[in-house]
């Protein structure tokens, strides 16, 4: 594939020109101006207002012609009217690309007069050699170069090296949002809207050669380039993990892409049957693409379908048991042999070591230098290809009135959760940690979360990514029956 296509003006340009900067709370161009400069963007910034001098401080110009410097990217907050003369400023300044965040195009889907602006927009820049990213889009970001001409707050986006390809905006901000108190977020994000030049195809390809993003997120409610979207999918799974979530797969959530991005959305067999068998990772919601990215790019791989579990509190084991087995995973009885092994490392009299392993409260009691052996046992034992630990983070924030029986706990529940997240590292084998609470709701999962320790506090999900991770390892290694 090429790998060079100059799409790079999208995510790392020399200079960005915002087309409608004002300091007009709430609008568009003064999301994208403040995006801009939340950040140590090395660029240069020209906003463009016809009534005003300075836009936050920064000096602007009445018309893109007049700055007097090359500008490489220009990012359009204007009514679409007016969208067309800009666009020939642009191409007579030499401008590379075009972000169009203006609405009103082709997402009209009833209006055929929208779809043929479009196409006169495409026909128009391409007589000046633009490429243009939109209709209909909030804008793009790259964090690892501090570039944010986005609709994403600052303080919500985490960079990583995981990158992002969304037909809609702002249902990803929210994962975002949620994700950063974990550490989750994309490094990279484009979003494409109504695609009426540049489409998701070629941003798959673009990423293909980004040796900065190691795995892709998408959003996605339609493709419009089928043959190519194969051709490049088939040889970016190969490479980088993909995972996507399928929107607009009912009657009702159809007819919302068409007033969305101006998209039509196939049967959600045919759709989801194509991407499985071009070795995608299919997220079975929303919430989960943000989280299953960094498990299929962070953690080692899964290479069979059997789960350890070790738990406070038989309950949660049997529970942890029925959802695994459900998504088709297998939680197999340990050896009578490595039974007899966590028993003599101290496991209490009546507890369960047939697997789940279960320590219960009492267990919390024996050193954790024994715990940790526990845990190591089983992974090096060859009985199993993923261990969960879940039931510890106890519910509640310390503060100066906390017990010292309450900080004893806070703290032996940390050392155990890192200790049992080190091994993962050391013995290159997957350990997932659970706790039924959130970092909202636990000080230790709130502690660990800003380590960069990733906490599930959902049962679902927790069998839902193991099982994944493992759908994973079989369409990389074992890719029979790609088309």
């Amino acid at each position: 594939m090429n790998n060079k296509d100059g799409l790079d003006v999208f995510l790392n340009p020399k200079s960005v020109a915002v087309i409608g900067a004002t300091e007009r709370s709430s609008s568009w161009g003064s999301m994208i101006m403040k995006g801009l400069l939340s950040s140590e963007y090395k660029g240069n910034i020209f906003p463009v207002n016809q009534k005003s001098a300075m836009v936050y401080d920064v000096p602007a110009f009445k018309d893109i012609r007049e700055i007097p410097e090359p500008v490489d990217l220009a990012v359009f907050t204007i009514p679409e009217q007016s969208v067309e003369k800009v666009l020939a400023a642009c191409g007579e300044k030499k401008v590379k690309g075009i972000t169009l965040v203006t609405a009103g195009f082709g997402e009209i889907f009833e209006d055929q007069e929208g779809i043929d602006k479009e196409k006169k927009l495409v026909e128009l820049a391409k007589s000046f050699g633009i490429r243009i990213l939109g209709p209909n889009i909030s804008g793009t970001f790259n964090l690892l170069a501090d570039f944010n001409a986005s609709a994403g707050i600052a303080e919500h986006i985490y960079p990583t090296s995981l990158g992002a390809v969304c037909q809609g905006g702002f249902a990803f901000y929210d994962l975002l949002e949620s994700g950063q108190h974990q550490g989750m977020g994309v490094g990279k994000f484009i979003h494409t809207g109504n695609e009426c030049d540049l489409t998701v195809s070629d941003f798959l390809e673009h990423f293909y050669h980004d040796p900065e993003v190691q795995g892709i997120l998408m959003y996605l409610e339609t493709v419009r380039d089928g043959k190519r979207f194969r051709e490049v999918m088939r040889e970016l799974t190969r490479k980088k993990p993909v995972v996507v979530y399928k929107a607009g797969v009912t009657p009702g959530s159809a007819r919302a892409a068409r007033s969305h991005t101006g998209a039509l959305s196939g049967r959600k067999e045919v759709f989801e049957g194509v991407l499985d068998q071009l070795g995608v990772i299919i997220s079975p919601t929303m919430e989960l693409l943000l989280p299953l990215g960094h498990a299929l790019t962070e953690r080692p791989l899964m290479k069979g379908r059997r789960v350890g579990i070790i738990t406070v509190g038989g309950s949660w084991g049997v529970i942890l048991s029925d959802f695994l087995e459900k998504e088709g995973l297998i939680v197999p009885e340990l050896s009578q042999k490595l039974q007899n092994i966590l028993k003599s490392l101290g496991m209490p009299p009546r507890a369960s070591t047939r697997n789940p392993v279960d320590i219960g409260a009492s267990g919390l009691g024996f050193p954790i230098e024994n715990l940790v052996e526990m845990a190591r046992k089983i992974i090096t034992s060859s009985e199993v290809d993923a261990l969960v630990l879940h039931g510890l983070g106890n519910a509640g924030m310390v503060d100066h009135s906390s017990s010292p029986e309450e900080l004893f706990m806070n703290d032996f529940s940390k050392q155990i959760i890192l200790l049992f997240n080190e091994l993962q590292t050391e013995l290159d084998f997957p350990v997932i940690i659970g706790s039924h609470h959130s970092h909202r709701e636990s000080q230790v999962v709130w502690d660990l979360n800003k380590q960069g320790i990733r906490i599930f506090n959902r049962i679902d999900e927790t069998a839902q990514i193991l099982s994944l991770m493992h759908d994973y390892y079989q369409k990389r290694f074992a890719p029979s029956g790609r088309v």
